[in-house]
């Protein structure tokens, strides 16, 4: 058995994009601009805009947005949760297939 399962990698990277996008933001205002925090289950992804704009990532990346970080470390993290959470899908999945 290979240590990680590609495929489930791969399918877990395809979750975080597509959770990413299809959750809205988590918004805050700090000072003059306005912070939207996207990712899930951990903030990975921060859009800073200066005027009130949606709370879709889609919309924010290509409308007047100042600027943008992306935390590498909740990312990866967010990687592993979602793959953990596709392996254990998957061993129940057999377990009750094969009973």
């Amino acid at each position: 058995m290979r240590r990680i399962q590609t495929y489930e990698f791969k399918l877990s990277v395809f979750l975080l994009i597509v959770v990413t996008f299809i959750v809205p933001a988590n918004i805050r205002q700090n000072g003059t601009l306005i912070v939207y925090n996207f990712g899930f289950p951990c903030n990975y992804w921060s859009i800073y805009q200066g005027s009130e704009g949606s709370y879709i990532l889609f919309d924010n990346l290509f409308n007047g947005n100042r600027g943008m970080d992306i935390n590498i470390l909740s990312l990866f993290f967010n990687i592993v949760i979602i793959y953990a959470l596709v392996i254990l899908l998957k061993k129940i999945y057999i377990k009750f297939i094969n009973d």
